[in-house]
């Protein structure tokens, strides 16, 4: 593959074609002339006109197909596991300049031909041009600058160098105007020229990659991919089998059923979170899986995942073969006893309260405690950040300071998920919190 002198390379190349191609067409008849490779701008730096034939580099684009080819240079961790290609596009602008009248046009329209008659750099010509040659060209004859570019590695790419003509494109201007654009970047009287694009150079880092170990064995498993889908998890107040209620709460273990597309397999299972819950082949379809939440599964928001699994050969583990979306889902908290304590000074509550959960709480999860009055009441709602009693894993406590001394409905929250209050005949009427002893 090629390094970094590619682009210099290519350079070299098509100035010596260039070169090659006017000798052969023997233009004795206009004099001395040279093939060079400057800034359009310093062509006026010669004392009196003479006959050149310049190819300059004048832009270089990223080319998009090759350059997506390979991997990333570096992993998540940081280590460097391929070096991806560098692959660019060069632009070039073919000019001519003439001692006498037509000399330039002449120049020029032997130079398009050349290029024209060299759609493609072959191995050879690269190889030939560079001092690459078979039988091989003492490096030492050829010019300095070309002594160092044999070791462009140009002709060992895969991809052969395809030379094309362009046409000056704007999204703006026409034609015309982008190539005076062009050469007022160059700060050189408009002369005529052509433009031709090379593509492309592939130029690759030597730096050493981490690689992997070759594969020992595959898993022989072929089947169309039908990923999994979760669209809905909705609670079976009913038990396995019914129908679900999407107006019902889902509490730790509940019956839930997770409805989608392509959800069942031969081997599979369901993930709540990071924890495998075990489900009975019975309440399993392509549409609809019925299962028990277990019992003390936190409440909150929880992911609900589906894996489809292979076993790659008699005897061995099984592999995860495709997983569905991960859908969250809101599990209410359960709550089975309140506590308080505190004083009440003019009219006024100063304390703390304390809800004994059904389930554990996490370390980490967020917990609030809300309060709205009973049915009839006039104080004020609000909500209390709770924090988990130390020594337990069910209880949260939340402190409470100059608060309206009166009976509360209280529900515990668990990052954002709220328990659901008792339904009376007048509404809401508990669980109660009594701050008007």
């Amino acid at each position: 593959m090629s390094n970094a002198l590619a682009i210099a390379a290519v350079t070299a190349i098509l100035r010596d074609r260039l070169n090659d191609g006017l000798l052969n067409a023997n233009l004795d008849s206009i004099g001395q002339f040279r093939v060079t490779s400057s800034p359009p701008d310093r062509l006026e730096d010669d004392a009196e006109p003479a006959n050149r034939l310049n190819i300059y580099l004048w832009n270089v684009t990223r080319n998009a197909a090759w350059s997506s080819q390979r991997l990333p240079a570096r992993s998540a961790s940081g280590a460097r596991i391929d070096n991806p290609w560098l692959a660019l596009d060069l632009h070039y602008i073919l000019t001519a300049t003439g001692a006498e009248d037509l000399n330039a046009e002449i120049l020029l329209g032997y130079g398009m031909q050349v290029l024209h008659e060299t759609p493609v750099l072959t191995r050879a010509d690269i190889r030939a041009s560079l001092g690459g040659a078979d039988p091989a060209v003492d490096a030492s004859l050829l010019p300095a600058p070309l002594r160092l570019l044999v070791a462009a590695d140009l002709a060992e790419q895969f991809e052969q160098i395809r030379v094309t003509q362009a046409v000056p494109e704007s999204r703006d201007l026409g034609q015309i105007e982008a190539l005076s654009n062009i050469w007022s970047a160059f700060s050189a009287p408009l002369r005529a020229s052509a433009l031709y694009q090379v593509a492309c150079v592939l130029i690759e880092s030597r730096r050493p990659a981490r690689s992997a170990l070759p594969v020992l064995t595959i898993g022989g498993r072929t089947a169309p991919l039908q990923a999994p889908r979760i669209l809905r998890v909705a609670a079976l107040p009913g038990g396995a089998g019914t129908l679900p209620d999407p107006m019902a709460a889902i509490l730790p273990g509940s019956w839930v059923a997770a409805e989608g597309t392509a959800l069942a397999a031969e081997r599979m299972r369901v993930m709540l979170g990071g924890r495998s819950i075990p489900v009975a082949a019975a309440n399993v379809d392509a549409r609809r899986i019925d299962l028990q939440l277990p019992a003390d599964q936190p409440a909150g928001i929880a992911r609900l995942m589906v894996d489809h699994l292979f076993q790659p050969a008699p005897g061995q583990a099984e592999r995860l073969w495709e997983s569905s979306n991960a859908l969250p889902f809101a599990i209410a908290p359960v709550v089975t006893a309140v506590a308080r304590a505190g004083t009440v000074a003019a009219g006024r509550f100063t304390g703390s309260v304390t809800l004994t959960l059904g389930h554990p709480v996490g370390e980490r999860q967020t917990a609030a405690l809300l309060f709205n009055p009973l049915p009839g009441g006039s104080a004020p709602a609000f909500s209390v950040p709770a924090r988990l009693v130390e020594g337990s894993t069910d209880r949260i406590r939340a402190d409470l300071a100059g608060v309206v001394a009166a009976d509360y409905v209280v529900r515990a929250e668990i990052d954002g998920a709220a328990s659901l209050p008792t339904l009376g005949p007048q509404g809401f009427d508990g669980p109660v919190a009594d701050l008007d002893p």
